[in-house]
């Protein structure tokens, strides 16, 4: 007899509709899945049977052939499992379906269901086309719901699932788990959407912009960076509070809106950051170490996973220790940096990938760090620290917005000094400047280019004069230009100042380029 149900699998970021054909046909016993199937599926013939025998029901000793179409399209993961173990119980005529349904869930050997990662855009791709019933983990059913649109229902295990298909009414006998009640007051809830792998700053509790002591000038080009959402360069000594600094920002960021919260949210469920309990409103910070690999960095892989910028996007990412990191690695950021996205084509795949993040780095001006101290403890040799910084591509320079030297807090300053400015302040004052920014243009001031960028900054004859003078000054290219223009943009937001004056774009053109008396060295390339 053959069986047809719904399902899906993931494709990048989005889910693709998959209709299971399951075959049990007299003939020799055997087990076949075609239809483009990786390994981890090539792999559920073992745990389909044994979920089906450990669940109550009799594995038919039947030839059972399993099409997984589009047959052009690859598959990948465990979600098709529960589909397939249906379908031969529908086949073998155990199980009598009952309505249009769509199952999705992975099973283990003794028949429970296990959450799948990615399974909210799955779950979007089979209400997309007009599925109205879909059957998902009990442990995804919070996730699941976020989709809307679409009765969702969770089943812990293959006879539960089972049991839900033989009937097709709304009600009746479904057993919902008590975690099914806190789907519609969960559903704004604000989640971590990514604590594996990300910094301490994550986490709730992290450190407070006022245990930042001294540093004014950083203080000041973080919070510029940050209204203005443009990329920033920390370049100081060890001990000067470069990622001390970094690990406040997420105090210090507004949370996500509502369109960039959904995306946030299948990005976190596609990179299996743990239970979805609602829309992620936290925006990403992620600090890859910088032995990281080109691959974890853009994406990619044998099931083409977003990387680190896509699960930045919207949000921070921060590298310390900028010139550490492989030169490969740093240049794959010039693309995503420009463009908001990063194409990953691989055999037989092709997926694009959201990555409009904004990059905060730290580094030391040498080797031992000490280059720019003044006081003779540099112990590199001549050429040395014109090579360290060399590391770092003229190209990829030219995109950083904001360079700010931290020198070293001199002890007085750091155990006698006056508390400084809480993050709740600072947070308000950008949060402020955003605000502006999004009434003005739409967009953050970092996405204005152009006659955007022209007519947000309201520059008078003066005013171009004086931005000219320092282009010409400092032999900025265009790009260089568009940038001094963005910084000036925000400070002029942070001032509430509706024209952008003389005086911002001289507070701009000071964090402009490393290639000064504060860094220590000049710019290479």
């Amino acid at each position: 007899m053959l069986a047809s149900l719904l399902s899906a699998t993931l494709h990048g970021l989005e889910g693709r509709l998959i209709r299971v054909e399951v075959d049990v046909a007299p003939g020799l016993p055997g087990f076949t899945i075609v239809g483009l199937a990786d390994t981890a599926l090539q792999e559920a013939r073992e745990r389909v049977r044994g979920a089906i025998r450990n669940s109550g029901y009799e594995y038919p000793p039947r030839r059972i052939t399993v099409n997984l179409a589009p047959a052009e399209l690859r598959k990948s993961g465990a979600s098709l499992d529960l589909a397939i173990a249906l379908g031969i119980l529908v086949g073998s005529e155990q199980v009598k379906a009952a309505g249009r349904w769509a199952v999705l869930g992975e099973l283990s050997l003794g028949g429970e269901l296990r959450p799948l990662p990615g399974l909210l855009p799955m779950v979007v791709a089979l209400a997309g086309r007009r599925v109205r019933r879909i059957i998902v983990p009990s442990d995804g059913l919070v996730e699941a719901r976020l989709a809307g649109g679409v009765d969702v229902v969770g089943a812990a295990t293959l006879a539960e699932a089972a049991t839900l298909l033989r009937d097709s009414r709304r009600g009746g006998a479904r057993k919902r788990p008590p975690r099914v009640e806190l789907a519609e007051t969960l559903a704004d809830e604000q989640i971590d959407s990514a604590t594996a792998g990300a910094s301490e700053a994550d986490i709730e509790g992290g450190p407070d912009l006022e245990e930042v002591r001294g540093q004014l000038e950083a203080r000041r080009g973080m919070e510029i960076a940050l209204a203005g959402g443009h990329c920033l360069v920390m370049i100081g000594p060890p001990g000067s509070g470069k990622t001390l600094l970094a690990r406040t920002v997420p105090s210090l960021l507004p949370p996500l809106g509502d369109d960039e919260a959904r995306m946030a949210t299948i990005i976190a469920s596609v990179a299996g950051a743990g239970p979805i309990c609602g829309l992620v409103r936290k925006r990403p910070f992620r600090s890859p170490h910088h032995t990281i690999s080109y691959a974890a960095m853009v994406g990619g892989g044998p099931h083409l996973s977003p990387g680190e910028v896509t699960l930045a996007h919207d949000g921070i990412l921060f590298l310390d220790e900028l010139p550490e990191f492989d030169r490969a690695t740093l240049e794959s950021l010039r693309q995503p940096l420009e463009d908001g996205r990063v194409a990953i084509a691989r055999v037989g795949r092709a997926a694009v990938f959201p990555s409009r993040f904004q990059l905060i780095a730290a580094m030391n001006p040498c080797p031992c760090g000490y280059a720019a101290s003044g006081d003779g403890r540099c112990r590199c040799r001549p050429g040395v620290v014109e090579r360290y910084a060399a590391r770092i591509s003229g190209p990829l320079r030219d995109r950083m917005d904001l360079w700010v030297h931290m020198p070293r807090v001199e002890p007085a300053e750091y155990v006698r000094s006056a508390a400084p400015e809480a993050s709740r302040v600072v947070a308000g004052r950008i949060a402020e400047a955003r605000l502006r920014q999004i009434e003005r243009s739409g967009v953050p001031n970092s996405r204005l280019s152009g006659r955007a960028l022209r007519a947000a900054c309201s520059l008078g004859s003066a005013e171009q004069t004086h931005a000219v003078q320092l282009a010409e000054l400092e032999g900025w290219s265009a790009r260089g230009i568009e940038r001094l223009l963005r910084v000036a943009r925000t400070v002029a937001d942070l001032a509430g100042s509706c024209r952008v004056e003389a005086t911002h774009l001289d507070e701009a053109a000071r964090f402009r380029g490393p290639s000064d008396h504060r860094t220590g060295y000049e710019a290479v390339g």
